[in-house]
C-alpha cells in the first residue's frame, strides 16, 4: 500500500512544476493603436507586476498564438477579471518596503510606455495601477483624457529627525493631490473629509478606490455592486479512502505480548462550506467540513506470554470529524490550482464489534481483558491538493494521531490518512 501512496503522493506535489508550463487562455479582446478591437483568449496569468506583453488566440483551440506588446496594442481586456491601458507616463523608482527603505528622501523615476491597469474610469477620474519589481504605484487621470499622474507616496530614513514618532517619514502626497480634486469637481463633502484626513487611511487599492469613487459621485449600490469584494462561498461532497494505520504502545501489556498493529483502507465521505474571503486574489481559502471515517482494527498474532497460544483481536471504529481548515493556494489560476493547508479536527468515535479470542477458540486460560474505548478526541490535519476545472478536486489528507482506547490491556492509537475527490457545488 505505501509504495502506490507514495506514488500518487509524489505526483500531487510534482504536478504544480508542470502546471506552471500551462496556459490559462481567458475570453478578452485588444484594440489595435489603429482603434479596431480584435476579440479572442488571453493568457492569463499571476501577475505580480504589470505584464509587459501578453499571448493571444483567435481561437482557444488554435495552436498558434501571437504576443502583444504596446508596440501592437493599445488596450487589452479579460472578461471579468481586469482591463489595462496603454499609457507613457513617470514611474518613481524610490524604495517603499518598510524592510528595505534608505535613508534621505529619493525623488528618482523614470518615463516609459507600459501598460497600466484601469481599476475605475468615472466621469471625473480614473484610477490606475502599476507594480514592477519595486513597488505598486497608483494613478490618477482627469476627464476627458484621463491621461495618469502618479499619486505620490514616499518613505525614507531620516537620520536627523528627532520627533516623538521616529526617523522614518512617510510622505503623503497622494492625500494632498485627492483633497485638491475633490474639492475641483465639488465632491468635498464631511464623509470625503474625514476619509482623507483619517490616520488609517492608506495608500491601498481599497482606500484609494473609495476615495476616487466619491468624486466620481457613483453611488453606493453601483460601489457595492462593482467594487466590493465579497466574500464567495460554495459547498462541496467528498469521497475517497480512509487509510487508517491502528497501533499500540511499545510498553503496553499488548504489544508484549506480542500484539501487532492493523492497517484497514475503507471508504470516507464528507461534505461541507469552503469560503474564499477575497475572490478577486483567490488566494486564501477557509473551510467547515463534516466528514464520517471507517476502520477496522483486525490482528492475529501469536501470544509471547502464557498462554502461549494464538490470538485474534478485532473491532469496528466509525469517526465523525468536524474540521475548521485553513488553505493556501501556491500556484493560482482560474482552472488549476494547487494548495496547502492545516487545520483541526474534533473527533468522535462509536465502536462495535470488539473481540479478543484464542485461536483455536476454547483455550480456557486465555486472558479476558476488556477494551476501554475513548469516544473524544482531537487531531491536526495537515492537507493538500489541487483543483481542476473550478469544480473538481484531488486532495491528501494526514491527522496526527487519536486515541482509540484509554490505556488498559490495549492502549490503542489510530492514524488516518486520506485520498479522495471532491466536487464543488456554485463556484
Amino acid at each position: 500500500m505505501m509504495k502506490p501512496l507514495f506514488t500518487l503522493l509524489s505526483a500531487i506535489f510534482l504536478l504544480p512544476l508542470f502546471a506552471c508550463a500551462q496556459s490559462n487562455y481567458q475570453p478578452g479582446y485588444v484594440v489595435s493603436l489603429k482603434g479596431d478591437t480584435l476579440q479572442g483568449f488571453i493568457d492569463l496569468q499571476g501577475w505580480d507586476s504589470n505584464p509587459s506583453a501578453i499571448p493571444f488566440k483567435s481561437a482557444v483551440t488554435d495552436h498558434d498564438k501571437k504576443t502583444f506588446t504596446t508596440n501592437d496594442i493599445s488596450l487589452f481586456n479579460i472578461n471579468g477579471y481586469a482591463t489595462y491601458k496603454k499609457y507613457t507616463c513617470s514611474i518613481s523608482l524610490d524604495i517603499t518596503d518598510p524592510s528595505h527603505i534608505i535613508e534621505g528622501r529619493d525623488t528618482s523615476s523614470k518615463v516609459e510606455t507600459v501598460f497600466l491597469q484601469v481599476l475605475q474610469q468615472g466621469k471625473n477620474l480614473a484610477l490606475y495601477a502599476y507594480a514592477d519589481n519595486i513597488k505598486k504605484r497608483f494613478y490618477v487621470g482627469e476627464s476627458p483624457g484621463y491621461a495618469p499622474t502618479e499619486l505620490i507616496y514616499r518613505r525614507y530614513f531620516d537620520a536627523a529627525a528627532k520627533n516623538a514618532a521616529g526617523r522614518t517619514v512617510e510622505e503623503n502626497g497622494y492625500l494632498k493631490q485627492l483633497f485638491a480634486l475633490a474639492i475641483k469637481y465639488n465632491a468635498l463633502d464631511d464623509k470625503l473629509t474625514s476619509k482623507l484626513e483619517n490616520n488609517f487611511t492608506t495608500y491601498s487599492k481599497g482606500d484609494l478606490i473609495d476615495i476616487v469613487s466619491r468624486i466620481n459621485n457613483i453611488s453606493k449600490a453601483e460601489f457595492d455592486k462593482k467594487y466590493t469584494e465579497h466574500a464567495k462561498t460554495s459547498f462541496y461532497l467528498s469521497g475517497g479512502v480512509n487509510i487508517s494505520s491502528s497501533y499500540s504502545d511499545s510498553q503496553s501489556s499488548y504489544s508484549i505480548g506480542g500484539g501487532k498493529s492493523s492497517t484497514s483502507s475503507l471508504p470516507a465521505f464528507a461534505l461541507g462550506v469552503n469560503i474564499i474571503p477575497n475572490p478577486v486574489a483567490g488566494r486564501a481559502e477557509l473551510r467547515l467540513d463534516l466528514s464520517v471515517n471507517a476502520t477496522q482494527f483486525n490482528s492475529s498474532y501469536q501470544l509471547k506470554v502464557s498462554p502461549y497460544s494464538g490470538a485474534k483481536t478485532s473491532y469496528d471504529q466509525l469517526g465523525v470529524f468536524l474540521t475548521p481548515q485553513a488553505l493556501y493556494n501556491i500556484y493560482n489560476q482560474a482552472n488549476f490550482k494547487f494548495y496547502v493547508g492545516f487545520g483541526i479536527a474534533l473527533t468522535y468515535f462509536t465502536y462495535s464489534n470488539p473481540s479478543f479470542s484464542s485461536q483455536p477458540a476454547g483455550n480456557a486460560l486465555f486472558p479476558v481483558e476488556p477494551f476501554y474505548f475513548n469516544k473524544l478526541d482531537n487531531a491536526f490535519l495537515f492537507k493538500a491538493g489541487f483543483k481542476i476545472q473550478k469544480n473538481w478536486e484531488i486532495y491528501f489528507d494526514y491527522y496526527t494521531a487519536t486515541a482509540s482506547t484509554k490505556g488498559g490491556y490495549f492502549a490503542i492509537s489510530n492514524q488516518n490518512k486520506q485520498i479522495g475527490l471532491s466536487y464543488f457545488f456554485g463556484r
